[in-house]
């Protein structure tokens, strides 16, 4: 046996594994090892292709010679993404915001956000978020750039004292045109650009324009934080435990390639240095992607970046899935673009580092074909015969799965917590089809212009069958011939007819039916009640009812709602309170609203939801201002950081969704069982019986007879209480009726109805059962 047969044997191969795995799980908790964690890791996938490549290629045919090979291709698409991202990953710089103290007078600042056709409210937010920074308020001046020309928007940024701007002509460039005409309407010394869902805290330009001290530094870029959720988050139920799909790349391998100098402007949330940005013709327009390109420009000639990791504004995640696949669509078209019109490996100006850090970034756009051939690979084998690989189990665990465990228990020091282990492949799967598509059709027709599709942001998501299955067709004809090829597949080995590398194929063609059946989960809308998200939060207020005050908790809030957390439920036939709420700066807030929920918590309280019907223009804006002027509420969700068995929970929570579904609590007051006797007085009759649930504005009663004629407006009589109801249910039973009804007033003892509520609450809250909704 030779030294190489020697080194590939299984023995061996298990072996070295098991020393690698046990040098990772010691090295990943030490703070300098995440180099040789990389390096270890790049080693076993490294181990793994060229043991593919010598010993598992089928020869026995041309059509499984043919097969292997391709799929071989496949995985060495794999290899090097691998490679680029530990090249990436490999010395993160941390910057630390540099004082605006080093300037004898700061830089005045044009800040820039675009708008075509979103909702006037998110436009409000962000321009509120712009207006209110921490800066000389002579030094930075806001601009509305409208290419939806429409007069809403300019009567909104008049009324909030920004600029307003707009091009005469028919829009072209999309975007980078925009940008390009306000540039020659505007002279500040920076710009700083938002899209118009990005909101910016307080501390943004304080924190970011300070880098600028350096003459060399043409670009500041900050991360992209998302207060909703995306898709995979909303549409499987996982929420946090999932972490935002971009946050990888935010949240690591910006800083990574910080250390490069090729971190680049995201479309969002940064600054340019004017006369760099006019020196090379302004933001690019030769690709729908100005915002690489035109960095990659600017580091051609020279100039410096610098990325401070520190969330400084937040932003909406396209809603639906639709909307996601359309925005991933079009940086997957302009990445090619920038490949075909501005190859960075053969850019004059920029360093090597440079040059490898750009084109990893578009040659991550090409995971699309590789991803779709590895999961319909499997089925040559066990539909057709013709195995793609010459191996058995126990081979594949020695150098595949090595490296798939040695990968995941990287993936939290290396990504700081940014990415769960396993859900890359989810993310690529769900979107292989769509981005193949298009990256096909790009490379075919270099030289056609591409349309820029704004990702719609705002949307109150709803069902839509015919829309989701225009979508998610490949995804089911993958399903579909992935549970034909096993139970096939199955039964042949069952037999013991197929190939020998049958075993591999079913289970490798399980996993892939795993992932398949998640992208299709991802692929089914929930709908979206709320059109605008509610931001958790934790402030101190109060409540004002019946000239009462209660001392009340807020959750989440956003302009049109908050939901509240209180010690006893509100009882009041009025649906209006107040909350107020001590707001930034000093300043006081009353918000009115009406109650349009209240339901016991396990804890003994109660969890109310108030709805804002509609807030004034100042209780809009120191409402904004309170919500997204602060940054630290947007670092509270980095303190999770994602494991394996976390991760492996999640997929799991996954799916399950089409069996969990969505309780909306409707009842405006909390209900509490009872078994009061009492008697209703009908226009015609006299009925007894008793209740068996209250609250203050709705009851239920059983009576022995059934009710006869009209209930509404009847008086129903309870030991010192008089109440005027309305039917809102009747339910004949056997021998009884129950009988549902709403509470219009308080005919006889309205203190004696409010003490009974709060005895029975605080009776029920000794007891441990507070209620029931």
């Amino acid at each position: 046996m030779t030294p190489m047969n020697s080194f590939f044997s299984t023995p061996v191969a298990f072996g070295i594994s098991g020393l690698v795995l046990f040098a990772i799980g010691l090295l990943v908790k030490h703070p300098r090892g995440q180099r040789w964690v990389l390096g270890l890791s790049l080693f076993l996938y490294a181990r793994y292709l060229v043991w593919r490549l010598l010993y598992t290629l089928p020869t026995d045919d041309l059509a499984s010679m043919i097969v292997g090979c391709i799929v071989v291709l496949a995985e060495l698409y794999g290899f090097f993404q691998f490679a680029f991202y530990t090249y990436q990953s490999w010395t993160p710089l941390e910057r630390q915001p540099v004082p605006l103290t080093a300037y004898p007078t700061v830089p005045t600042v044009d800040i820039m956000v675009t708008v075509v056709d979103e909702p006037l409210e998110i436009l409000s937010q962000t321009l509120v978020g712009c207006l209110s920074q921490d800066y000389p308020k002579d030094r930075f001046r806001v601009y509305v750039l409208d290419d939806g020309h429409r007069q809403e928007v300019k009567a909104l940024a008049g009324s909030l004292g920004c600029g307003y701007l707009r091009r005469p002509d028919r829009p072209r460039h999309a975007k980078a045109g925009n940008l390009n005409h306000a540039l020659r309407l505007t002279d500040g010394d920076l710009i700083a650009v938002f899209d118009v869902d990005h909101v910016p805290t307080r501390a943004f330009l304080k924190d970011t324009v300070g880098f600028f001290t350096d003459p060399q530094v043409a670009i500041v870029q900050t991360p992209h934080h998302f207060y909703n959720p995306d898709i995979f988050q909303r549409n499987l139920r996982v929420g946090d435990q999932v972490k935002n799909e971009q946050a990888l790349f935010f949240r690591s391998l910006q800083a990574g390639r910080d250390a490069h100098n090729s971190a680049f402007f995201a479309g969002s949330c940064g600054l340019f240095r004017r006369k760099p940005l006019e020196e090379i013709g302004g933001f690019q327009t030769a690709t729908i992607t100005e915002d690489i390109h035109t960095s990659m420009q600017l580091h051609a000639k020279g100039y410096k970046s610098c990325y401070l990791n520190r969330v400084l504004a937040a932003g909406l995640m396209p809603e639906t899935f639709e909307g996601y696949l359309k925005q991933r669509k079009r940086w997957a078209m302009g990445s090619i673009q920038v490949l075909q019109h501005d190859n960075p490996l053969t850019k004059r100006g920029l360093t090597l580092a440079q040059r490898i850090d750009y084109f990893g970034s578009i040659f991550y756009f090409f995971f699309g074909t590789p991803r779709l051939i590895c999961l319909v690979a499997p089925l040559a084998s066990l539909l057709f015969h013709t195995p793609p690989m010459k191996a058995d189990v126990w081979a594949l665990s020695a150098y595949f799965l090595s490296f798939y465990i040695a990968s995941a228990l990287i993936m939290r020091p290396v990504s700081r917590g940014s990415r769960n282990p396993f859900w890359s492949d989810i993310y690529e799967t769900a979107m292989c089809f769509s981005l193949s598509a298009v990256v096909l059709k790009t490379l075919a027709t270099p030289r056609k212009e591409r349309p820029f599709e704004v990702t719609p942001k705002g949307q109150r998501v709803r069902k839509n069958t015919a829309t989701e299955l225009s979508l998610a067709w490949p995804l089911l004809l993958t399903f579909a011939l992935l549970i034909v090829g096993l139970v096939w597949g199955i039964q042949q080995w069952r037999q013991g007819t197929g190939d020998p590398g049958l075993p591999v194929s079913l289970f490798w063609g399980s996993v892939n039916l795993l992932m398949v059946t998640i992208a299709l989960f991802v692929a089914s809308e929930q709908t979206q009640g709320r059109q605008m998200f509610r931001l958790t939060r934790d402030y101190a207020g109060r409540i004002l009812i019946d000239g009462d005050t209660v001392p009340a908790r807020v959750t989440n809030i956003s302009e049109r709602g908050a939901g509240l957390v209180l010690d006893r439920p509100l009882y009041s036939t009025q649906h209006s309170v107040t909350l107020i709420l001590p707001a930034s700066r000093g300043t006081i807030i009353r918000l009115n609203g009406h109650i349009a929920r209240q339901a016991p918590l396990p804890s003994g309280q109660v969890d109310v939801g108030l709805l804002f019907p509609e807030l004034t223009p100042l209780a809009r804006r120191t409402l904004t201002e309170m919500m997204f002027g602060d940054p630290a509420p947007w670092r509270e969700g980095d303190r999770f950081h994602p494991g394996i068995a976390s991760s492996l929970r999640s997929l799991l929570l996954a799916l399950a969704v089409p069996w969990r579904r969505y309780r909306w609590d409707q009842r405006r007051m909390v209900r509490l069982r009872t078994h009061t006797p009492c008697r209703l007085h009908t226009s015609n009759r006299l009925l007894t019986g008793y209740l068996t649930d209250m609250s203050f504005t709705g009851v239920s009663a059983v009576f022995r007879r059934t009710p006869t004629g009209s209930l509404a407006g009847s008086l129903l009589e309870l030991p010192q209480v008089t109440l005027k109801v309305s039917p809102v249910a009747i339910v004949r039973r056997w021998r009884t009726t129950l009988v549902r009804f709403r509470v219009d007033s308080v005919e006889r003892g309205e203190l004696r109805w409010r003490d009974w509520h709060e005895c029975e609450w605080q009776q029920r809250r000794l007891e441990g059962t507070p209620g029931h909704v």
